[in-house]
């Protein structure tokens, strides 16, 4: 080997050496970054057993979370990968996020608002929630497996607790602050209920700047006493069992929602009794009955979930269930006219604080 050739493999083994150092202190680095970030994040109401950190991966084991003074979910562990070249933008830059295990209590307030385990700026957190310190994340991707969630609404006049078991969920491009861009996101779970352990899963994309969305939602074997105090009205008979199925294509558009779906009641059977009334979304439970038993226990029908969000006088609740009130009406040959009024009262608020909720998550 000449001399010429030898100094430039040495010039090149040093140049590689430079690279290979420089990477591993840009990931060293980013990894530390994003420890202090999180550690940072977590606040009082979060406990966690440990914060680890080898080459830019940090792994937070065994998170608890309490809301006035009350354990109200944990997490076995969180995985967050930085990108190592985080280090050289302006922004937390994290290549990926695996959540293992959540087990938490989501609660509806009766004003409406979601209360997660964890305090939002939005939710009470104070001068402290409107720090101008919190730097801009960007989630390349998530996971989320195992999870269990119960939810319980409060707005309503009885109230509903829900069981959600094997949550697992998948996000791609996730930003805060809310960026032009679409996040892409898969989510499935099982709905536990007194009959049948039901499955739910939703797919699309969603731009939480614009809010515009455009999705999936489908329900297989949904027990649908679950849902009681979201369909009776004054005058109806309480439902004893009966399921759903139902599948829905949704889009959202300068706070305009349009979501035509089918929705099929399966094995309908109404508790009976003194005092109790006689109808089923307004309509005699005796003309149901014979609808149900002409059609094999199974009554498919077709509704279009339409309004204007922005409209506080807008209820998706209500829209929907007097569109299935109306085609059930249909159906059975009576007038749509008036089926349905006096359907459960209030405007659903679930979709405007479930998309402030997820902006809020990366605030702190």
């Amino acid at each position: 080997m000449t001399s010429t050739k030898k100094r430039w493999f040495m010039v090149g083994g040093i140049v590689l050496l430079c690279l290979i150092a420089c990477a591993i202190v840009l990931i060293k680095m980013s990894g530390t970054l994003l420890k202090t970030q999180i550690e940072r994040a977590m606040g009082d109401s979060v406990k966690a057993g440990s914060v680890e950190i080898t080459w830019g991966t940090v792994t937070v084991k065994n998170l608890t979370f309490f809301r006035q003074g009350q354990q109200v979910g944990s997490i076995k562990t969180v995985v967050v990968r930085a990108d190592f070249l985080s280090i050289l933008k302006k922004k937390i830059a994290i290549a990926r996020v695996d959540i293992a295990e959540p087990d938490l209590n989501i609660l509806m307030d009766k004003k409406g608002k979601i209360v997660l385990p964890i305090s939002l700026p939005d939710q009470g957190g104070g001068k402290a929630s409107k720090t101008k310190e919190s730097m801009a994340v960007e989630i390349k991707t998530l996971t989320i497996r195992d999870g269990r969630i119960r939810f319980e609404d409060k707005s309503t006049a009885r109230p509903v607790l829900l069981r959600f078991e094997d949550v697992k969920a998948h996000a791609e491009g996730i930003a805060f602050p809310s960026a032009d861009q679409w996040t892409n996101y898969n989510l499935s779970a099982h709905l536990a209920g007194p009959d049948h352990r039901g499955i739910i899963t939703a797919s699309g994309k969603t731009n939480f700047r614009t809010e515009e969305t455009r999705g999936k939602t489908a329900l297989k074997n949904v027990d649908l006493p679950l849902f009681r105090s979201y369909i009776e009205k004054k005058g109806d008979l309480p439902i004893e069992k009966g399921f759903i199925d139902m599948n829905m294509d949704v889009a959202i558009a300068k706070k305009h929602i349009r979501a035509p779906g089918v929705l099929v009641l399966n094995d309908l059977q109404f508790r009976s009794g003194k005092g109790l009334g006689d109808t089923f979304l307004g309509i005699p439970r005796s003309m149901v009955l014979s609808l149900l038993k002409s059609s094999g226990n199974k009554i498919p029908l077709d509704f279009v979930i339409e309004g204007d969000l922005s409209n506080p006088r807008f209820s998706i609740r209500e829209n929907f269930l007097k569109r299935a009130a109306a085609g059930l009406a249909g159906k059975l040959g009576l007038s749509v006219k008036g089926v349905g009024e006096g359907i459960v009262g209030g405007t659903s608020r679930v979709l405007e604080e479930t998309t402030k909720t997820i902006k809020g998550l990366f605030t702190r």
